[in-house]
């Protein structure tokens, strides 16, 4: 790798030390050169790899419409281009960018992208929500899915499904739910070419099924799943646990946001013949939410399970695991917010999973280096762009 995104930390955020990546790491411009190109020979001015690494500089520096990335690209040094593998002189329509984007094949990009920052994710620090001695690490990968609004396709809008680790927000795989369907049938060739020895896998209700946890268990990985009403016995057979007997095991006092959040969680050694496969613990977290602003109080009791046995982990350290799901929901939340995902006019072909695409890439390439404030990563990288360049290797 000509330079590695890594070494950025010491111009951007000099606090923050990250282990270097493989030296045989190919460039995120590599990568991308190899996915399937729709253009016709004859036609291409641009080679792909460089123009969508090019396009994912502009989202890091806060593009959000094709114009803008096109305007982005334009706007960049000659020399700067010509290092990225792109001519000197550019002329880029916004429209000649959309129609690429639409005809791009979404999974091959989605496994470019998801194994580049896979790969980044495995050389940063060690969690620091979940410290555990080496025999007992473990992590978290949340998974839940996300409707892109502003698409269109003859069956409604693009709905896609993401794997998130919980201490880097990276998204290691994506796939997009197909047309006239739900989340769970993509659950599982979702996680299928993971590596799941030693991850915790945590997901909502909608994926506490039976063959979701057969699934990780035979991967080598242990689940976390949220209990709702669609799984009415099992419901009901964790609602009757003894909890009033139970110790409090964990309790945390949070303010932020404009509230104040107290959560109790309560653990629970499964009964004989709770009906869900593996399972070995049950959880109950009441959740006191104090709005500052109104002054209203709501209080949530919350059920889960787990095949994690007593003393696998400790109380806390289960607790930081639940909490850690909602890092999926504070990535899609920077995506709409940040980003104006939702608000979105790219709506043909593949083109919304590709931005989509990039956004995660963006925003998991700022939280590999260090940046907590995504908007503050956004204005430094639009008024410093080669700082952008380096992040990519294409200039030391």
């Amino acid at each position: 790798m000509p330079s590695s995104p890594i070494d950025v930390l010491t111009r951007h955020l000099e606090h923050v030390t990250i282990t270097d990546p493989p030296a045989d790491l190919p460039t995120l411009a590599e990568l991308l050169d190899a996915i399937p190109d729709p253009r016709s020979r004859r036609g291409r001015r641009y080679r792909l790899g460089p123009l969508l690494a090019i396009s994912l500089l502009a989202v890091l520096g806060g593009a959000t419409s094709l114009t803008k990335i096109a305007r982005f690209i334009t706007g960049y040094d000659p020399d700067l281009r010509a290092r990225a593998g792109l001519p000197g002189t550019v002329r880029l329509a916004a429209s000649t960018l959309g129609r690429l984007l639409a005809r791009l094949d979404g999974d091959a990009f989605d496994t470019a992208t998801c194994t580049y920052l896979a790969t980044l994710a495995d050389c940063g620090p060690p969690t620091t929500d979940i410290q555990l001695p080496a025999r007992t690490a473990l992590s978290g990968l949340a998974v839940d899915g996300k409707t892109l609004r502003g698409s269109r396709t003859p069956d409604g809008v693009i709905h896609l499904l993401a794997a998130t680790r919980h201490d880097t927000q990276t998204v290691v795989a994506q796939r997009q739910v197909e047309a006239k369907s739900n989340e769970i049938p993509a659950f599982t060739p979702l996680l299928s070419h993971l590596d799941l020895t030693g991850v915790v896998v945590t997901a909502d209700a909608l994926h506490t099924q039976h063959d979701h946890a057969h699934h990780v268990i035979a991967a080598g990985g242990h689940y976390l799943f949220i209990v709702k009403g669609n799984q009415p016995t099992l419901l009901h057979r964790l609602k009757a646990l003894p909890w009033r007997e139970a110790i409090l095991n964990d309790r945390t006092d949070q303010t932020a946001h404009g509230r104040r959040e107290i959560r109790r969680m309560k653990i629970c050694t499964t009964r004989p013949h709770l009906p869900f496969p593996h399972a070995a613990q049950a959880i109950q977290i009441k959740r006191r939410r104090t709005d500052h602003r109104t002054g209203k109080t709501t209080i949530v009791t919350i059920y889960a399970i787990t095949d994690l046995p007593p003393g696998r982990i400790t109380h806390a350290q289960l607790a930081a695991l639940i909490r850690g799901h909602w890092s999926i929901e504070a990535l899609h939340h920077i995506r709409d917010v940040t980003y104006r995902e939702d608000a979105s006019r790219i709506r043909t072909g593949t083109a919304p999973r590709i931005m989509a695409g990039l956004r995660n890439l963006a925003i998991g390439l700022a939280r590999l280096i260090g940046w907590t404030n995504i908007a503050a990563a956004t204005d430094h990288y639009r008024s410093h762009p080669a700082d952008a360049l380096q992040l990519l290797g294409f200039i030391t």
